[in-house]
């Protein structure tokens, strides 16, 4: 049996409201800024349902005025005064009275319910001249006809409101258009939230950011200060040993704290935008770049980085931020290792996990080695191993942690010879190849 012609027409006009409802908000639920995804909202309410002109009133959070932050199209020198309206409760719950109520969270104000514009109200007005004018028809949309959409806060407090000003084809719109809009306008609210909580979130990370950029710079000045009086006592003629001893230990710590404070500001860079930027980067330039930093800032020892190179690119989507990774690595089997000369070696080799091409490089020291009981716990965050005797932020191996898991990779610790880790370490990070 054939279905009815009427009732196929209305399932297919529900099915492309829900296709088009699913289709945009696949777009605009990951905006970040809350600005650009209102703009995007009220565009695509006009293109997607036949708008013609709209606007989102968000509440503040400081005043609890609705304060209108997107209209659609208005010529641009309306649109500017209609951005500077703002709206008390009071005013809301006038305007969306009981008996306007037409959809859960949908008022409908006729012209016949409201009362004629102000000054202020006459920025809503685009034809003056229908303002006297009756409907022709019941459904005939009026120039002071509006319809109102709410959008809730997940615990139920109001968040705004989507506000169609005039239909395209100047007909109040039916039930379908409604209850469509009215699903647009909920997903509307969640990516809203989610996009004010970003932008909460980024000034706290740079307001925190700033704050540790302080912190270091006068840090850093008084470990200059400090260190250099220090230094200045011990070469000095006569010091006794004992002093001498006393004083050296001392400048270690004035340096372990220029190095804690380095490590928070790298920690706070890696918190806030380690998972941006990724681009394919070849991992052999940045390892040898990474190595060279290290042995730069330790001139007083030898170091020897040993690796394979067969010319032959070993790409993986990562940023910049990945030299830091191997740069503690480096730096931790530079500290550790008590040897005169300190030999680093690192291979890279083809590897697979769940499917996936991956890289695993792999780089062991000829330090004192890892207890079996803290492998997993000196990735933790301010945990140091338990063999270090040499000061440290704690932050190093789990900055690394939390790059190479940015990276979809991971990164273990095995004993270099396995079975006796007093003949060191071997550090392994696995990644996946950039596609």
């Amino acid at each position: 049996m054939e279905p009815n012609s009427s009732t196929s027409h209305g399932i297919t006009a529900r099915t492309v409201a829900l296709e088009s409802i699913l289709e945009v908000t696949t777009h605009f639920l990951y905006v970040e800024n809350l600005d650009q995804l209102l703009e995007k909202i009220v565009k695509t309410v006009s293109e997607t349902f036949g708008v013609a002109r709209c606007h989102i009133g968000i509440r503040e959070e400081d005043t609890g005025l609705f304060a209108v932050r997107a209209a659609h199209g208005y010529e641009p020198a309306r649109e500017a005064a209609i951005r500077k309206v703002k709206y008390t409760m009071a005013r809301m719950m006038h305007d969306l009275r009981p008996e306007l109520k037409v959809g859960k969270n949908v008022y409908y104000v006729p012209f016949e319910m409201s009362e004629f514009p102000d000054e202020e109200g006459m920025l809503w007005v685009d034809h003056p001249e229908r303002l006297d004018r009756a409907r022709s028809f019941p459904d005939e949309w009026h120039e002071l006809d509006f319809i109102d959409f709410l959008m809730y806060k997940k615990d139920g407090s109001l968040l705004g409101y989507l506000e169609i000003d005039e239909p395209d084809n100047h007909k109040v719109p039916g039930n379908e258009t409604l209850r469509a809009i009215e699903i647009f306008s909920d997903l509307a609210a969640i990516a809203i939230q989610n996009a004010e909580l970003y932008s909460n979130s980024e000034k706290d990370r740079k307001e925190i950011g700033l704050l540790v950029d302080l912190i270091g710079h006068d840090v850093n000045n008084y470990v200059q200060a400090v260190s250099g009086f220090v230094e200045l006592a011990m070469s000095r003629p006569k010091v006794p040993e004992p002093s001498r001893k006393s004083l050296a230990k001392a400048l270690d710590q004035i340096w372990n704290l220029n190095r804690l404070v380095t490590d928070v500001k790298l920690y706070a860079k890696v918190e806030s935008s380690g998972s941006k930027d990724f681009r394919p980067m070849d991992l052999v330039p940045v390892i040898q770049e990474a190595f060279k930093t290290v042995a730069s800032s330790t001139p007083n020892r030898e170091v020897k980085l040993t690796m394979s190179d067969d010319k032959t690119p070993r790409f993986c989507d990562i940023n910049d931020l990945a030299k830091e990774a191997f740069i503690n690595l480096f730096s931790n089997a530079v500290k550790f290792d008590e040897h005169d000369h300190v030999e680093i070696e690192v291979t890279i080799d083809h590897d697979s996990k769940d499917g996936r091409d991956m890289w695993c490089v792999s780089v062991a020291d000829h330090g004192p080695g890892i207890d079996d009981g803290v492998k997993e716990s000196i990735f933790n965050r301010f945990t140091e191993s338990a063999l270090s005797t040499k000061g440290g932020s704690g932050l190093g191996l789990y900055i690394t942690r939390t790059l190479v898991e940015s990276y979809k990779g991971k990164v273990w610790v095995e004993d270099r010879v396995k079975g006796d880790r007093s003949k060191g370490s071997i550090f392994k990070m696995r990644l996946p190849k950039a596609t």
